[in-house]
């Protein structure tokens, strides 16, 4: 089995998701690992800008990445990013190859781990959040996603472009006030829904309950190799 992985959106997360299915794989040698092919299409415009009205459709490169990893000869796809997946509708269509669905993926997993928590707060991109995504899957599924003011988003998405220039001046105390100002006392576990926070809350290492779907992902990866 030969897995295909749609990259750029950015490249460290995609690093992360590569290096996250290599510690997960029950391996003593080289040959005992995944055979993976990497696109690493940064050419894939900015999945939020468009949702926004502000950028370039993401779908056209969504597509020509899915469709190159297929010509490769790869059995299914993983695409790390949480935004693009509003977009999975429209690019499963143009191939035969299985595209796991990171979202769905994340509600199984909770269901079958997780099944005493009902409420998540999510940390995302502004985009995410207006797609609603992860509320659709949520709570179709009778769990229910809880979301910050339109402000905090605005510092989410501070986190996350920074993440991507590499700049990681975020502390542990920024992020968990924020996470409080939401949970309070309550036992509320996080939803890191976007990949760029899934490096950012391991960097800083976060204390809080959270479920990071970049590491579900990888888990299923691995599963069906």
């Amino acid at each position: 089995m030969i897995l295909g992985i749609v990259g750029g959106m950015g490249p460290l997360a995609t690093c992360e998701l590569f290096r996250r299915i290599i510690e997960l794989t029950d391996a003593e040698k080289d040959q005992e690992h995944m055979h993976i092919i990497i696109d690493n299409n940064t050419k894939i415009p900015d999945r939020t800008e468009h949702i926004l009205g502000r950028g370039e459709d993401p779908r056209i490169e969504l597509t020509r990445s899915v469709i190159k990893l297929e010509t490769m000869g790869v059995d299914y796809i993983a695409i790390p990013c949480n935004t693009a997946h509003y977009f999975y509708n429209d690019i499963v269509k143009y191939t035969k190859v299985k595209i796991l669905n990171m979202i769905n993926e994340t509600v199984n997993f909770l269901k079958e781990n997780n099944s005493k928590d009902k409420d998540y707060l999510l940390l995302s991109t502004e985009g995410t959040y207006k797609t609603g995504i992860y509320e659709k899957y949520f709570n179709s599924s009778g769990l229910n996603i809880l979301i910050p003011n339109d402000e905090d988003k605005k510092t989410i998405m501070k986190w996350i472009y920074g993440v991507k220039s590499s700049d990681f001046n975020v502390s542990l105390e920024d992020v968990e006030s924020l996470i409080d100002k939401y949970t309070g006392n309550k036992d509320i576990p996080i939803i890191i829904g976007c990949t760029e926070l899934s490096v950012l809350v391991e960097k800083i290492g976060l204390t809080k309950k959270y479920f990071d779907p970049m590491t579900i992902l990888a888990k299923r990866c691995v599963e069906l190799e």
